[in-house]
């Protein structure tokens, strides 16, 4: 008897010690490659004839500290920019350069976990979304920005999270989606099925389920294909890379055709997943012009600037937008 409550002890301390492990190493795998201060070469400020941003933070979902760059522009409209799941954020720099010489107002972040933003590791979208909808609080409280007149650009996963951010803020104007994913749960089945070949239904559910209680999150809520039925009759332009290595065949077109109208879709020849602009620069900035000017057109845009002083300072009043935006306000989505 003696023998096995020994046994049974020994075997539930390697479990827990095992599940310990796991949770762990999904936290490890998840914490990034990119750490404040590295900066690639390339996409230094500098490099852009970009005057000196001005150094922000503010808060993220569950409280989280996030750091990013502001860039004050010649409009009272506004971009926010977001990178995709491992940065840096700095990635994004020749999107701030075009949108800044258009007169656009930018804020460009470190995602959680990333960079000189706090959180240790990535959530894979599922709190991220949230940060957006934070960021989008933060930019509609700068003199000068319009709050009425504020879009969303995002890469990969910073493509996914602001489609979900437009979804649920109704206010925001248009978004820009570079290579947005249909959803975390396929993805992960698509990524674990190269890896071990296991069927992506079986190998997918199987890993959500580990992320999940690894991370804390509920990763079938991160689906941008059904978030993005909520965007129109606001303008989405979905950008895709033809030869992407990393999601599944036809993954933005799939986003594209559940979206509503107005919806604009480009697939660049020969780009990689996240290098379009990369491969088709000039195109590439002059239709990114082109449709945030088709977003700002309209009766909104040629608001009073009296109705526009009354929204800023009805916002600025908003001081729950955290418990607003709070984790368990979508615990019922």
């Amino acid at each position: 008897m003696n023998d096995i409550w020994i046994t049974s002890a020994i075997m539930t301390v390697v479990l827990i010690g095992f599940a310990a492990g796991i949770r762990i190493l999904v936290r490890k795998l998840l914490s990034g490659t990119y750490k404040a201060g590295e900066i690639v070469d390339p996409y230094r400020p500098r490099n852009f004839s970009l005057p000196d941003p001005l150094r922000v933070e503010f808060a993220g979902e569950k409280s989280t500290t996030l750091r990013g760059r502001f860039w004050q522009g010649s409009s009272d409209k506004a971009i926010v920019v977001v990178h995709g799941i491992d940065g840096p954020s700095l990635e994004m720099m020749p999107h701030v350069s075009y949108l800044f010489r258009a007169g656009y107002s930018v804020l460009l972040y470190d995602n959680r976990g990333r960079g000189d933003s706090e959180g240790g590791f990535s959530t894979l979208g599922f709190l991220e979304w949230r940060d957006v909808l934070h960021a989008v609080d933060w930019i509609r409280r700068q003199p000068g920005v319009d709050p009425r007149l504020v879009g969303l650009h995002g890469l990969s996963l910073g493509a996914a999270c602001v489609i979900m951010a437009a979804a649920k803020d109704r206010d925001i104007r248009g978004v820009l989606a570079e290579s947005p994913f249909v959803s975390m749960t396929i993805m992960l089945g698509h990524v674990a099925n190269k890896l071990t070949r296991v069927p992506r239904k079986l190998i997918g559910g199987f890993l959500r389920t580990i992320v999940d209680w690894s991370l804390g999150t509920r990763l079938r809520l991160v689906e941008p294909r059904t978030a993005v039925k909520q965007i129109s009759p606001r303008p989405i332009f979905i950008i895709d890379a033809e030869e992407d290595q990393l999601f599944p065949e036809n993954t933005s077109q799939t986003v594209y055709d559940t979206a509503g109208p107005p919806k604009t879709f480009w697939k660049v020849s020969g780009a990689s997943h996240a290098n379009c602009w990369h491969t088709r620069p000039e195109e590439y900035e002059q239709r990114a012009i082109e449709f945030w000017e088709e977003v700002f057109q309209g009766d909104l845009a040629a608001g009073s600037d009296e109705d526009a002083e009354t929204q800023h300072e009805a916002i600025s009043a908003e001081e729950d937008a955290t418990k607003r935006h709070s984790l368990k306000s979508y615990s019922s989505e």
